[in-house]
C-alpha cells in the first residue's frame, strides 16, 4: 500500500514533467471528479476550431486547476487523442471520426439505428443510453469515440480507447420469452458484419466474446430492466477492438487480446464497419421478433468455438469440468460432467481447457 504522502509526492513529480505548478486535495476529492474532468476537457478541446489553447485558458473554462487540468490531458493521450502538451498550452490534432452523417437514416434498416447518438468521451455508453430510455426508441444506437468506465461482464473493465468502436443500443422486444439469445445472436450478426467488411472470420466463445487466433477482438454486455415481472427494456452494449494498438493495452489484457488492425495489419473504417454491424444487427433483433429463436441459434452454432471444447465453467455455486455439446433453446451452454450428467449453464465464465 502506498500512503497518501507518497501519493502525493508521485503526483508532483508528474506535474514537473509537464511542466505546471502543483496543485494538491484530497485522493477523495480527486477520484470523485477526475474522469468527469477528462470528458469536459476533451469537449472542449476538440469542439475549438483554434487547435492550440492555453492550459490556462483550458482550466478556466472547466474550473479546475492548470495541474489536473494536465494530468487529465496525459490521461487522454494514454487513451490515444492526438494531443501534444507543452509547457503552457495544448495543441490537438485531427482524427477520423466515426462519421453520423453516414450512419443516419439507412434505408436497410427498419428497428435499429433510426436514431444513433453519438458522444466523444463518456463513462460508458450504456450508461450514457440508460440516461435516454424513458424519451429513446427501440433500436436507438449511441456510440461513444472513448470510454473512461467501459466495462465487460462480471463488472470487469475494458479498455476503450481512441479507434475502437463502443456503442449499445436499446431494446424493447415484445417477444420477451427467449431474450436471453440475444447478446449471442448479436455477436453472431457482429461477427457477420466484421467478416463483410474485411474478411476477417472471428468465431464465438461462450457466452458472447469474439474472438481471432484465440485472442479477444470483441465482446457484448447485456443489462435487462423489468417493471415487476415483465421485460422493460435491454441495453445491449459492443465492443470492437477495431484501430487499437496492441501496445496501448493494459499490460494485463495484451497477451490474450487483438484487434482487426493488428490482424489486418492496416486501419479498418470504422464508419462502415459501424454501418453493417447496425444492418446485421437490425436483421438478427427482426428474425427474434418474428419468433424465429431457432433459425437464429442455427446461424451462432457453427460460430461457437466452445462446442466440442473441454472447458472449466465458474460459476457463483463453484467451478465444472467438462464437454461443452450444445447450445440451448435459450443460449445456456450444455456441459457433460465426467460422471456423464449434463448440466445447463445461463451464465458462466468459461476457459477452454482443450
Amino acid at each position: 500500500m502506498h500512503s497518501a504522502k507518497d501519493k502525493r509526492t508521485r503526483r508532483e513529480a508528474t506535474d514537473s514533467a509537464l511542466g505546471v505548478k502543483s496543485f494538491w486535495v484530497s485522493d477523495r476529492q480527486v477520484l470523485s471528479s477526475t474522469r468527469e474532468l477528462e470528458a469536459a476537457i476533451a469537449d472542449v478541446i476538440f469542439s475549438r476550431k483554434e487547435p492550440r489553447v492555453s492550459i490556462d485558458e483550458l482550466a478556466r473554462a472547466v474550473h479546475t486547476s492548470p495541474a489536473r487540468a494536465a494530468r487529465a490531458i496525459f490521461q487522454l493521450k494514454e487513451l490515444g487523442y492526438p494531443l501534444h502538451l507543452s509547457h503552457e498550452s495544448i495543441r490537438h490534432y485531427p482524427f477520423r471520426w466515426i462519421d453520423l452523417q453516414q450512419l443516419g437514416a439507412n434505408p436497410a434498416t427498419q428497428r435499429i439505428g433510426r436514431r444513433v447518438e453519438w458522444r466523444l468521451h463518456v463513462c460508458s455508453t450504456q450508461d450514457e443510453l440508460k440516461k435516454l430510455k424513458d424519451e429513446a426508441p427501440d433500436g436507438t444506437v449511441l456510440i461513444a469515440e472513448t470510454q473512461y468506465g467501459g466495462r465487460g461482464r462480471l463488472k470487469r473493465n475494458w479498455f476503450s480507447g481512441l479507434g475502437g468502436v463502443w456503442m449499445s443500443v436499446l431494446l424493447r422486444p415484445t417477444w420477451s420469452e427467449s431474450h436471453q439469445i440475444l447478446p449471442m445472436a448479436f455477436a453472431g450478426a457482429v461477427a457477420r458484419a466484421i467478416g463483410d467488411v474485411v474478411e476477417l472470420s472471428p468465431m464465438l466463445k461462450w457466452p458472447n466474446d469474439l474472438m481471432l487466433r484465440s485472442r479477444k477482438v470483441a465482446g457484448l454486455l447485456a443489462e435487462s430492466n423489468y417493471q415487476g415481472n415483465n421485460l422493460d427494456h435491454v441495453i445491449l452494449g459492443f465492443g470492437i477492438n477495431a484501430n487499437i494498438e496492441i501496445a496501448r493495452l493494459p499490460k494485463e489484457l495484451r497477451r490474450h487480446s487483438t484487434s482487426l488492425s493488428h490482424e489486418l495489419g492496416q486501419e479498418v473504417d470504422r464508419t462502415i464497419l459501424v454501418r453493417h454491424i447496425i444492418e446485421e444487427v437490425d436483421r438478427s433483433y427482426r428474425d427474434f421478433e418474428s419468433g424465429h429463436a431457432d433459425e437464429m441459434l442455427e446461424e451462432v452454432r457453427p460460430l461457437c468455438s466452445t462446442l466440442g471444447k473441454e472447458v472449466q465453467v465458474t460459476t457463483a455455486e463453484g467451478i465444472f469440468k467438462g464437454e461443452a455439446l450444445d447450445l440451448g433453446n435459450d443460449g445456456q451452454l450444455k456441459v457433460r460432467m465426467s460422471d456423464g450428467t449434463i448440466v445447463s449453464f445461463f451464465a458462466a465464465d468459461v476457459k477452454h481447457l482443450r
